[in-house]
């Protein structure tokens, strides 16, 4: 009891919740090309974050109710979740620490498109669960050494029967030296066993790498390493793998690029190989941002060696606060998909506008409109369709 309040003192807490009331009206719910069907889609939006710090917990965590209605009966009454949960607990202070984490979120079916740029709330979509506890060690060696070495449980589910579940285990350790401030190198291995109703597998990644900053706002890093996969049908599968990137301020604007290959998750399959080159270059100006971003990924089956997906994408956005409180927002985007089936469509263009105005006490009025047209040819559009949407949308925080 006395200590109690000690402690409670000790402890940076913060709670906001919110909540968000729009109406969207579509001109192409189900997305044909032909027979368009006009849905008016009421979404109320309750939800909050939290924050707590102390001495021996530090948790951050999100979540979102949501409430859809479709006016017209193109789909039922919708209640979905979206929760994000991180925690890190000291064990014994400075030497053993323990990571929680549990994320609840609508995702795609296929891993080279993002819910949050698709304009259907649930074609080819399903929730997801991933939930991990990991128990860890830092050893402090002499110098400037950090040790790192523990376990990590990863379970993974969905609600979509297509889906495959899977449940991860992983050892691992990475040394990190810092030689400078500015200058570290790290080494790391990692051993995981991964069990799934079709198939199982062990893999062990060796990797090594660095990073520097060089400047202000400027940095390089790089890290390349190897994979050894082994599935228990007896298949073998090795292959390089790395993460590297570099960000300059050139002044006029910041340029950044990436390059990464690493194991990615797909809802559809055991394995799945990612490698993405990504750049893009953003200029802050005196009322706002604007950027140019383009990006490849493509996705291989290691199970089959083949590509399942691909998406190559490019994309303009521009922000400017117009009066004070109100800000306008622009952007633009093309896509090319790899095509799974005839159905599919290869192209995707999209724009969006949209301005939002900040009123007194924490509440935000909107207005977005966007316009998607996906197409099976670059330059034609015979059989594509295009999709009109309008919200107008209110936010308050408390």
């Amino acid at each position: 009891m006395l200590l109690s309040p000690v402690l409670v003192s000790a402890a940076d807490s913060s709670f906001k919740p919110f909540l968000e009331i729009s109406e969207e009206v579509t001109d192409n719910i189900l997305e044909q090309s032909t027979n368009k069907n006009t849905e008016y889609i009421t979404r109320i939006r309750p939800g909050g974050t939290l924050h707590y710090l102390s001495p021996l917990w530090t948790w951050d965590t999100a979540y979102t109710f949501e409430f859809r209605n479709y006016a017209r009966n193109s789909k039922g009454n919708e209640y979905n979740h979206d929760a994000a949960l991180k925690g890190n607990i000291a064990l014994i202070d400075n030497f053993l620490f323990l990571d929680l984490s549990d994320m609840y979120h609508r995702v795609t079916l296929d891993p080279s498109r993002n819910v949050a740029t698709e304009s259907s709330l649930f074609l080819n979509q399903t929730d997801q669960n991933i939930a991990v506890i990991s128990p860890y060690m830092l050893w402090r060696l002499r110098g400037e050494n950090t040790f790192k070495t523990g376990y990590s449980f990863t379970d993974t589910r969905y609600w979509d029967p297509a889906g495959i579940e899977k449940q991860e285990h992983r050892g691992f350790a990475d040394l990190t030296h810092d030689v400078t401030s500015k200058f570290s190198l790290n080494t790391r291995y990692a051993y995981t066993r991964l069990e799934s109703l079709p198939s199982q597998f062990n893999r062990h990644d060796l990797s090594g790498g660095f990073k520097y900053d060089y400047a202000d706002k400027s940095f390089i890093f790089g890290q390349i390493g190897n994979s050894w996969q082994q599935f228990d049908t007896g298949l073998k599968v090795n292959y390089l793998f790395w993460n590297a990137g570099v960000t300059h301020d050139l002044h006029l604007a910041v340029a950044t690029f990436e390059t990464k290959v690493a194991t990615t998750e797909d809802p559809l399959a055991v394995s799945t190989k990612e490698t993405s080159y990504s750049g893009k270059l953003e200029k802050e100006l005196q009322r706002g941002i604007i950027g140019l971003s383009a990006s490849y990924a493509e996705y291989v089956n290691m199970v089959t060696n083949l590509i399942d997906h691909s998406t190559l994408g490019f994309s303009a956005k521009l922000r400017y606060e117009v009066f004070q409180n109100l800000t306008a927002n622009l952007s633009a985007a093309g896509e090319r998909f790899s095509q799974k089936t005839a159905a599919d469509y290869p192209y995707r263009f999209t724009g969006v506008a949209g301005m939002s105005y900040a009123l007194k006490n924490e509440l935000t009025l909107g207005l977005t409109y966007s316009y998607v047209t996906n197409q099976y040819e670059l330059d034609s559009t015979v059989g594509a369709n295009q999709i009109n949407k309008a919200i107008v949308e209110v936010k308050k925080s408390f």
